[in-house]
């Protein structure tokens, strides 16, 4: 376990100094930043061995932290969301609340705050549940400046989507996607980046139910239900929609579930409810067919689909 523990805190190391996102295709596109992420995956499977290696190859390609520009005021601090050019001063922000409070204190006065902007903050999001999880496992120096660089990407990609506040109708994920009105088929192809097309869920009014159509009352239950639904929709659809943005739509649904024992009841219900409507977003926006019902066991061993994951560029 010990070792295991100061490979994290090592590989956070290397990464302490690196941005939340970099560019490619001659900086035409951003990509997130997913080393933390992927280091905490890793050691959640078993496989903390493969960190090394993998982050050597990974490393290279990321851009450095940008400088803070202002720093932003506890008392006037939404004049800042949503703002990427002040990630650095988010991330600075979250530092000096992490050093004068528990993180757990940090974490739950500020998940509420951030949840409703999910869509937005969907790496910045699941960043942070990461970081929660690894710093549940162990406190460490580490992991705190990890934690702060998290919710600070969160605050920085800030997003709404509309919310109707409506009587919740307390129906399964699995139940509620029966109920969700999706665009056109028109716009949910052809799209380049899938922000383009869930973008235009703010010109489709019966969206604005969507995140109270679930019932968070057994989180478990929930996180369970919209895991094997999104589960099913992304293998249906891998062929005709890009699987690298369908997965965020399960990642960014499910990300209470990697925060559940450390969170308070108002947090569990902000990160399921706005996860769910993430979840539901990505369904009303991209997705083409119906969720498989019969989904055959795959013939490789997780060992090995691990091993094909890490060998990807």
């Amino acid at each position: 376990r010990a070792s295991v523990m100061n490979v994290v805190d090592e590989a956070l190391s290397v990464l302490a100094d690196t941005g939340p996102e970099y560019d490619v295709f001659g900086g035409r596109v951003s990509f997130a930043n997913h080393g933390p992420m992927v280091i905490d995956a890793l050691v959640a499977m078993g496989r903390g061995d493969a960190v090394p290696s993998w982050l050597e190859r990974y490393r290279p390609r990321l851009a450095t932290r940008s400088e803070p520009c202002k720093r932003i005021d506890p008392l006037d601090w939404r004049t800042a969301l949503g703002d990427m050019g002040r990630v650095r001063d988010w991330a600075d922000f979250f530092a000096d609340e992490l050093a004068d409070a528990r993180w757990m204190v940090v974490v739950d006065r500020w998940l509420p705050r951030l949840a409703p902007g999910m869509i937005g903050g969907v790496h910045g999001a699941i960043r942070t549940a990461h970081a929660v999880r690894s710093i549940g496992r162990m406190e460490t120096p580490e992991r705190v400046h990890e934690l702060a660089e998290a919710l600070g990407y969160w605050a920085a990609q800030y997003e709404e989507l509309p919310r109707d506040e409506s009587a919740p109708q307390k129906l399964r994920p699995s139940e509620a996607i029966a109920v969700l009105e999706q665009l056109d088929v028109s716009e949910r192809t052809g799209w380049t980046r899938f922000t383009e097309p869930i973008g235009k869920l703010v010109d489709l009014p019966s969206f604005a139910a969507a995140a109270d159509l679930i019932d968070t009352t057994d989180p478990g239950a929930a996180i369970a239900d919209l895991t094997l639904t999104f589960s099913r929709l992304l293998i249906s659809n891998v062929a005709t929609v890009s699987p690298r943005a369908l997965c965020h739509g399960l990642t960014g649904g499910v990300v209470a579930d990697m925060m559940l024992p450390y969170l308070s009841d108002e947090s569990i219900e902000a990160s399921l409810r706005y996860g769910w409507q993430t979840a539901a977003a990505f369904y009303c926006a991209l997705i083409l067919h119906p969720p498989s019902e019969n989904v055959a066991a795959p013939s490789e061993s997780v060992n090995e689909i691990i091993d094909e994951a890490l060998a990807c560029p």
